[in-house]
């Protein structure tokens, strides 16, 4: 019996080590790609009694959320568009800032011009983001509190000792809605919320003539809890957004030229080479002229083959715009200049290897 248990045991032992040794790390999969969303933030504000309590609310909060969306993979505050421009003829062209000039001649060296020519219905789609983005934080009150106070009764045993602790708890409160560029409606809407916790602890021991009492504390600073509500408010929306028909991520067609088209963002966005995307055209119905300032665009019906749609692969995504070609060309329709682009699929990023021990 006592050889066989310590059989046993060695076989136990061997198999353990045997596991140990050949034992991989498990990698975490990395999360699927996403492409930031060109956005535009109307106002981040807080009431005026709240600014008038010694802290500018509304100042710090406009200073941090730049920071919070470039930190987050979810929007980008791009302030940098396009600029329409219409002659006396009604035909109307876009201008290439100088900066990205040389990098759209570059891809496409037969563009003599710093305007790209385009159909007045759509040269003012690639002028506006996806959304326009208004934030405020609404209130912030206290939330709850906690007090403790120990010592000893002086009747039954006199002891010179005290402890106090305490806690504050506040709560800030923001909400952040989202509004379609076009029509001014409010496409998703969400609330969100961070805490200001501070804590205080102090003892006191009586020494003959002398008291000592150490003290502790803890206080969350005002433009943390500000940051803390911002980035919840921002991850909130994109989550909303995210299952929000009709909201998902696209963008537009800046010019189209022998199987190879100029697409609006780029690497700020996120995009990579390699990565597909679906182009429609589209007709667009407005109340009064096209793209004219005080116009509204009342809709927009796809009128390229919904389930044949073009595929263009990225060749290289430069700053602000992407040069891609076009994977499956069409003899009878071409790509219209303002077409729509939404994602068809991305490049995903490769796991790591396992490491053996």
């Amino acid at each position: 019996m006592k050889q066989q248990l310590i059989k046993v045991s060695s076989m136990i032992a061997c198999l353990s080590f045997f596991m140990s040794a050949t034992k991989c790390d498990k990698q975490a999969a990395p999360e699927p790609r996403q492409l930031k969303k060109n956005v535009r933030i109307m106002q981040m504000n807080a009431p005026s009694f709240l600014d008038n309590s010694g802290f500018n609310f509304s100042e710090t909060a406009q200073s941090q959320l730049s920071g919070v969306l470039f930190e987050k993979n979810y929007f980008f505050e791009r302030n940098v568009y396009p600029v329409p421009n219409v002659d006396s003829t009604g035909k109307a062209s876009i201008g290439i800032s100088k900066a990205s000039l040389d990098q759209v001649k570059s891809w496409f060296p037969e563009l003599k011009k710093q305007d790209i020519d385009l159909s007045q219905d759509s040269s003012c789609l690639i002028t506006r983001p996806q959304h326009f983005i208004a934030g405020k934080i609404n209130a912030l009150e206290a939330h709850s509190g906690m007090a403790l106070q120990f010592g000893f009764s002086e009747s039954f045993v006199q002891l010179p000792l005290s402890v106090n602790f305490k806690m504050d708890k506040m709560r800030m409160d923001l909400s952040f809605k989202t509004f379609d560029p076009w029509t001014q409606q409010m496409t998703s809407a969400v609330n969100a919320e961070s805490f200001k916790k501070d804590y205080a602890a102090n003892f006191g021991v009586d020494v003959g003539w002398f008291h000592i009492g150490p003290s502790f504390y803890r206080n969350t600073g005002l433009s943390e809890v500000t940051l803390k509500g911002l980035q919840n408010g921002i991850e909130s929306l994109a989550k909303k957004l995210l299952s929000t028909p009709g909201e998902d991520w696209q963008t537009r067609i800046m010019y189209s030229r022998d199987n190879y088209v100029l697409i609006l963002g780029g690497e700020e966005l996120g995009i990579q080479k390699g990565d597909r995307f679906k182009i429609y055209n589209q007709v667009h119905n407005w109340i009064g002229s096209p793209c004219g300032e005080s116009s509204i665009l009342n809709g927009s019906t796809i009128i390229s083959d919904t389930q044949d749609p073009w595929i263009v692969e990225v060749e290289d995504a430069g700053k602000l715009m992407t040069k891609a070609r076009v994977l499956n060309p069409k003899e009878n329709s071409s790509i219209a200049l303002g077409a729509l682009v939404k994602v068809h699929q991305l490049v995903q990023p490769t796991p790591a290897p396992a490491a053996k021990k």
